[in-house]
């Protein structure tokens, strides 16, 4: 992304967060930026567009920072520690923070969740190389890098909706990673 689309992207960031996807306009993105409505329009031609460059950006940082963390670690465990601190408790607490933060994390439609999508697939390979030393004893047990890369954002997905207390959400953090590190033995 170009300065003028990440000044652009970041302001609808913060604006989403205050008003939710839903209720943000183009008038309120370019008053957030300090420019004006037309030129959000020359950058991003339609609302879908300022989402997906939203989530885009916010994804591209996250993962930056994942990438960052793990070159200061020496362990499976510790990079599976960022990974699900970053992936699953931040957004989990992100997500219950309020409706705005819930419309946003879930993508809001379909060219958001599209979006998200093609960030996870972005990444894939990357969780799948810190699977790769493993790699004959997962075949052995009937699976593969991709396959466990796979299962974590699935179970990760699972983590951020399907637990309603700050416990439950720690407990199936933990049980994932214990999942993984028992796979690797």
């Amino acid at each position: 992304m170009n300065e003028r689309e990440i000044n652009i992207a970041e302001a609808a960031i913060r604006a989403y967060e205050r008003k939710g996807v839903r209720r943000t306009t183009m008038s309120d993105i370019a008053k957030e930026a300090g420019v004006t409505r037309q030129t959000v329009y020359n950058v991003f031609p339609n609302t879908d567009a300022v989402l997906r460059g939203a989530i885009r950006l916010f994804i591209s940082g996250l993962w930056q920072r994942i990438v960052e963390e793990w070159e200061t670690c020496d362990t499976l465990s510790q990079k599976l520690d960022i990974l699900l601190q970053h992936f699953a408790i931040e957004p989990w607490e992100f997500l219950h923070s309020s409706e705005e933060a819930a419309q946003l994390e879930r993508g809001y439609n379909a060219a958001g969740r599209a979006e998200i999508e093609g960030a996870r697939l972005g990444f894939r390979g990357d969780i799948a190389d810190l699977f790769e030393p493993w790699r004959d004893d997962l075949i052995r047990r009937g699976t593969n890098p991709l396959a466990v890369s796979d299962f974590i954002s699935a179970a990760i997905e699972g983590i951020k909706y399907n637990n309603n207390s700050r416990a439950d959400m720690h407990m199936a953090v933990a049980t994932l990673k214990a999942s993984l590190l028992a796979l690797t033995d």
